[in-house]
């Protein structure tokens, strides 16, 4: 089964592309095999290999968050991401978490990583987060405080 994929994405000249990292003046954008590639101020890869180019905000059509709850083992469950045949999920509840085994706590959350064919894609949701009318960045609303923190742990 193939899942589809959580996080920020934006569209540049027509073409949706996933977002690597954002600055007050640019985004960086993967770009995958077979892509077309936009007009960029620089380009590279990440560590794994995966192609990037960086365009200022001023490129972007659309800013979007894609949000994805997937049930697992009869619970629901935040899709983090994807990698391969295994696929990370966040929840925030103590007792479903100790019932299934999960890691973390009540104040940072929970997660887990397990097969994607164990998991049912229960809902999809597109989130816009919007352009800043300047072209700077503008602070948005993201994960939760306990998801971020969470993040920076690992």
């Amino acid at each position: 089964m193939t899942l589809p994929t959580p996080g920020a994405f934006a569209v540049c000249g027509s073409t949706t592309y996933e977002v690597s990292a954002v600055g007050e003046s640019w985004v960086w954008l993967f770009v995958e095999p077979g892509a077309p590639v936009p007009a960029h101020l620089d380009a590279g890869a990440d560590g794994t290999g995966r192609a990037w180019v960086k365009v200022p905000w001023s490129a972007l059509e659309r800013y979007f968050r894609v949000v994805v709850t997937v049930a697992w083992q009869g619970e629901q469950f935040g899709l983090d991401r994807v990698m391969s045949d295994l696929a990370e999920i966040l929840g925030d509840s103590p007792e479903v978490a100790a019932r299934l085994g999960l890691e973390g706590d009540p104040y940072d959350g929970f997660h887990a990583t397990v097969p994607v064919d164990e998991l049912t894609v229960v809902d999809v949701r597109e989130h816009e987060i919007g352009l800043p009318a300047d072209g700077r960045r503008r602070r948005v609303a993201g994960p939760s405080a306990r998801l971020r923190r969470w993040w920076r742990r690992r």
